[in-house]
């Protein structure tokens, strides 16, 4: 995702191209930081994106599975 890529309306729109990656949001949950097949790739992607950043992680299911966030 681009930073001219425009913001999604909801969670679901944000991480969809990423389905079996780890992804790093910020905290408010609009802002896509780092992704990864790994935790540690998206984490280090994050840091580079935004260093003052504490990101949310969510291991984003593969396609037909579901998940709950809470």
């Amino acid at each position: 995702m681009s930073p001219t890529t425009p913001i999604p309306t909801s969670l679901n729109e944000l991480i969809a191209p990423y389905k079996g990656q780890w992804v790093a949001l910020s905290y408010d949950e609009k802002r896509l930081l780092g992704y990864g097949t790994t935790l540690g790739d998206a984490l280090e992607m994050a840091k580079k994106t935004d260093p003052n950043e504490l990101p949310l992680i969510i291991d984003v299911p593969d396609e037909g599975s579901n998940f709950v966030l809470l």
